[in-house]
Order: structure tokens, then C-alpha cells, then sequence
């Protein structure tokens, strides 16, 4: 009879974390709120709907604002409104708070 070995695989798309909820577009506007269409970093002539930046996520300080119409050159999207994209002490840009929408109580 058969041996009672289990052989578990992984189904391929959920080997990719992130794979489900990314859709290949063209423009922003084909994307969900909360999301821009950026170049893939794995794929160059692609694009994908990626999230805006979150605090401590890298971005660029030209990013066009979302929704941008034309298509994107950067892998990353803008920040998030309440964010802004700023240069750290090592060179790189990343998303932090824009404390000029912080309201002082």
C-alpha cells in the first residue's frame, strides 16, 4: 500500500508573501486607494500596485503625488499623506512624519 509520508507543498502563489494582493498596471488609476502603480523591483518593465509609503519606508523625493496620470519611473509610491519623504543621516530617503501636520495640543 502507500507509505503514510505526507508530502505537504506549498501552493506557488503563496510562496511570494504579497503576490496575492499585487496586480500588474499601467496607471495609478487601475490601482486601489492606498496604493500607486510603481515599477516592479523584480521585473523591470512592469509595474505593480504598491502600497504608499509607511513611517521608515523608502521612497523618492521627486515621487509624483498620487493620482499620478502618466506612468511611474521609481519603484517605490510617495508616503502616505500624513507623511514626508526626508533625507536620513546615511544618504537614503525614507517616509516620517511631517510634523507640520502634527497639531500641538
Amino acid at each position: 500500500g502507500a507509505g503514510g509520508a505526507q508530502l505537504s507543498v506549498q501552493p506557488w502563489w503563496l510562496e511570494e508573501r504579497g503576490c496575492i494582493e499585487s496586480q500588474a498596471c499601467e496607471r495609478d488609476l487601475q490601482c486601489g486607494s492606498g496604493t500607486c502603480c510603481a515599477v516592479s523591483l523584480w521585473l523591470r518593465g512592469l509595474r505593480m500596485c504598491t502600497p504608499l509609503g509607511q513611517q521608515g519606508d523608502e521612497c523618492h523625493p521627486f515621487s509624483h503625488k498620487v493620482p499620478f496620470l502618466g506612468k511611474r519611473q521609481h519603484h517605490t509610491c510617495p508616503c502616505l499623506p500624513n507623511f514626508i519623504c526626508s533625507r536620513f543621516l546615511d544618504g537614503r530617503y525614507r517616509c516620517s512624519l511631517d510634523f507640520k501636520n502634527i497639531i500641538d495640543f
